[in-house]
């Protein structure tokens, strides 16, 4: 093997409904981006993490046993049935049963709240590689360093590391007229008026409702921090694409309530089809 992929840290999966490379162009995380032509680098929770496809299915990621089983087992939720999901589409929905095929293997990630949040105030009016692009000029200004084999690369920065950057630094990193939200997220963070870990406990209600209150956070943002922060499968993020979906194939009514506890996942599949499929 080379370069990070070595044999004492190393750890081959096999699992059904897994893509990698679907995943990193969902639109659900900002920092898996391909490194190679079979290969996928991932910067979460203070770590760089290699992923090389082998085949349909099979791949190998930089880490021992132990961290894939800590960490990114449940990061990649590669315990759910996602099959079992698709199965719930009625056959007569021919458009929806064409979008779960061609996105199987998509899977709703396990990520950080607080990213999420920073994320997706960063999301609004942004395209998927000018969210890259700022997210990256964040970490690299303001996070960690993080030793990756012998490169540098940045953690997300901490809500303390952001508050201390200012409206101006985070201004710096392209974040536009979102740096203000920004900045005021981190402020509640440090105040204590906003914990993202303890919103864990919170009911999707709840959570929804706090998410609300925040400077910048509409539907479609809380919505995404839900589903992509807290895992909450029943959220439906709607923008451009969902909407121009729903409009041509459900008149402008998806029956939402035919998924009633897993919209979020079949709303990645609608997300990814929609935007990648030029058949639809």
């Amino acid at each position: 093997m080379l370069g990070t992929f070595k044999e004492n840290l190393m750890v081959r999966v096999d699992f059904p409904c897994f893509d990698i490379q679907k995943i990193a162009e969902s639109g659900q995380c900002f920092r898996l981006v391909r490194s190679g032509q079979d290969d996928w680098t991932l910067t979460a929770f203070g770590k760089a993490l290699h992923i090389r496809k082998i085949k349909n299915g099979e791949y190998i990621f930089s880490c021992t046993k132990r961290e894939f089983n800590s960490i990114w087992k449940n990061y990649f939720d590669l315990e759910s049935d996602y099959g079992a999901y698709a199965d719930q589409i009625p056959k007569s929905d021919r458009f929806l049963s064409a979008a779960a095929e061609y996105s199987e293997g998509i899977r709703i990630l396990n990520q950080d709240p607080w990213e999420m949040l920073i994320t997706f105030l960063l999301s609004q009016r942004k395209s998927i590689p000018a969210i890259r692009t700022c997210v990256e000029k964040l970490a690299s200004s303001f996070g960690n360093e993080i030793n990756d084999d012998g490169k540098t690369v940045y953690a997300f920065p901490t809500p303390e590391q952001l508050y201390h950057a200012g409206v101006d630094g985070i201004l710096s990193c392209s974040a536009g007229y979102r740096a203000p939200y920004l900045y005021e997220a981190a402020s509640l963070v440090l105040s204590g008026e906003l914990d993202p870990e303890y919103l864990k406990n919170s009911d999707d209600a709840e959570l929804k409702e706090k998410l609300l209150s925040l400077r910048g956070v509409g539907e479609k943002v809380a919505n995404c921090v839900m589903l992509f922060g807290y895992h909450r499968i029943n959220a439906f993020p709607v923008d451009v694409w969902m909407n121009r979906m729903i409009d041509r194939h459900y008149n402008g009514s998806f029956p939402m309530d035919l998924y009633r506890g897993f919209a979020g996942i079949i709303q990645q599949y609608i997300f990814y089809y929609g935007r990648t499929y030029s058949g639809h």
